[in-house]
């Protein structure tokens, strides 16, 4: 069987990002799911570089990734 292209690669989060359902279990595919992240250095929705927090932008690259 080919293998099937990926349109984006999975890349590991900084670990201060954070979002309501790492609190109680739940995963994306929860009906309650907000989808809002936050930033636990500023705790604010954006980081200390200034730009937003999201599970797609908090990755390695920006200034203030932690790994």
């Amino acid at each position: 069987m080919p293998e099937q292209p990926t349109t984006a690669r999975f890349q590991t989060p900084c670990r201060y990002l954070r979002n309501k359902e790492m609190y109680y279990g739940q995963q994306d595919d929860d009906e309650f799911a907000s989808g809002l992240c936050w930033c636990d250095k500023t705790q604010e929705s954006f980081g200390p570089d200034g730009a937003a927090a999201t599970k797609l932008e908090c990755c390695a690259g920006r200034s203030c990734y932690v790994g």
